[in-house]
């Protein structure tokens, strides 16, 4: 249902701070941290770093999302001292073929255990209706972390700050959350608003090759600057939905300050791309490989729903095939500008339907001429490109589909095109034994892209 504004508010919108309204930080810092993609296929471990760089105790929800369709595989409330640093690991499980977390960090989470040092099971009690429901599909996915406020009561904010290296009293922050806790009876309570000021990165290391490869979390800064978005580990919330309605959009130079019908949709307007492009590198003399991770972290809300999916997305999530597809179109070029727009190329696996490009779940890898550098898994996560040229660039329209053009149209009236999708390029260079010493390197490279936005 659509939002009736007052026109005295409609006609405001345009003198509204930017500040007020969620967007982009291109400083890399905010209130939301999106993680494009961890992974443990392959004996692969992903290394999660979060920092806090104010002098504020912050209250953040981590939470690991699988790659297929975004289904929570494990979260947990993370209390942040001031000036805080926080890390942990993601592997394989040695008992299971659930994916693993462990942190030597001390900073206070509840539950308790993974402060405490315990290797905690990534979990798949939110997909096992769907047709792939065992845990190895925790192997892969992506990390969202939100800021859901600052803790201002002074005997929790100081039972959570580091003394000595050691925060003071973490068994106070489980107790708030406990029996009639304070934070059981009101969450709320002792909490501010969220204010930003948090960054991270993830590193994707192959221990077998000796490389690893390190991107930057993207930040949404104020996502929420209002009230306090408190909630209880395990809590689905807060989620997308928690957010205002205002996005801030750049299209190049152009700002855009637009009004959404939902805080999902303002968060989707930020990440809105009709493009995306980066390079390959196949150099076969050092056994070069490329694979491009390509996230839609809000998807799973446009998707998870009775036929038809939700603008700007087309298809809606089948749990017979476990997917959601999403047709694309594919250009590249060699170094000397050489291009070719296949026609007769597929991904493999094809998916269902008459698509004959697709992207098919929430977190996708895309590896080139089957160089596999992050060993995607056959689940659905992962698709082959074959290229003729060693090495390019190339570019993927997202504007259109068998089912018509996508497009997101927000109350304001402006209309976006395209999908909102992060990620980036891994580039794999492999030497091997060199003189003694094993020779191999990776590095990441950030997609770039490009908006088509219609103003009325």
């Amino acid at each position: 249902m659509k939002k009736i504004l007052p026109i005295a508010v409609l006609s405001a919108l345009a003198g509204v701070n930017g500040a007020q309204a969620v967007h982009v930080n291109p400083d890399g810092l905010g209130q939301v941290l999106l993680y494009p993609y961890y992974t443990t296929e392959g004996g692969q471990d992903t290394y999660i770093n979060l920092v806090n760089t104010t002098d504020q105790v912050k209250a953040v929800k981590v939470r690991f999302r699988e790659s297929l369709n975004s289904a929570e595989v494990l979260d947990f409330n993370l209390y942040l001292s001031p000036w805080d640093h926080w890390s942990a690991v993601i592997t394989a499980g040695t008992e299971s073929a659930a994916a693993t977390i462990t942190s030597g960090d001390t900073s206070c989470t509840v539950p308790s255990a993974i402060s405490n040092g315990t290797t905690i099971s990534f979990r798949n009690f939110e997909y096992d209706t769907d047709s792939q429901k065992g845990l190895d599909r925790t192997g892969e996915g992506y990390v969202e972390v939100i800021e859901m406020g600052v803790v201002t009561d002074a005997t929790l904010a100081a039972a959570a700050t580091h003394v000595g290296g050691t925060p003071l009293a973490c068994a106070a922050l489980v107790a708030a959350w406990s029996g009639a806790g304070q934070w059981v009876v009101d969450a709320g309570n002792g909490v501010a608003p969220p204010t930003g000021g948090i960054y991270g990165y993830g590193v994707l290391i192959d221990v077998a090759e000796g490389t690893d490869a390190t991107y930057d979390a993207l930040a949404l800064d104020n996502f929420q600057t209002s009230i306090p978005i408190h909630f209880a580990p395990g809590d689905s919330f807060p989620n997308f939905t928690n957010g205002g309605t205002l996005a801030d959009v750049f299209d190049g130079n152009t700002p855009y300050l637009m009004d959404a019908d939902t805080s999902l949709d303002a968060v989707s307007a930020v990440l809105m791309h009709d493009t995306l492009a980066n390079d390959f590198v196949l150099e076969p003399s050092i056994a070069a490989g490329t694979d491009w991770v390509i996230t839609f972290p809000t998807k799973s809300d446009y998707v998870n729903v009775a036929a038809p999916a939700i603008a700007p997305f087309t298809t809606v999530w089948d749990t017979l095939t476990s997917t959601a597809c999403e047709a694309i179109g594919i250009q590249y070029w060699n170094r000397e500008e050489a291009g070719v727009q296949p026609d007769d190329l597929d991904f493999s696996p094809a998916p269902p339907g008459p698509s004959a490009f697709a992207l098919c779940a929430e977190a996708n890898v895309l590896t080139f001429n089957g160089s596999n550098v992050l060993k995607a898994s056959d689940r659905g996560t992962g698709s082959d490109l074959t290229v003729i040229h060693d090495n390019g660039w190339a570019t993927i329209n997202m504007t259109s589909s068998t089912s018509g053009v996508r497009e997101l149209t927000m109350f304001s009236g402006e209309v976006l095109y395209g999908l909102p999708t992060i990620g980036f390029a891994v580039q794999k260079y492999v030497n091997g034994d060199v003189g003694g010493v094993l020779s191999n390197y990776a590095g990441s490279v950030t997609h770039k892209g490009t908006r088509s936005i219609v103003n009325p």
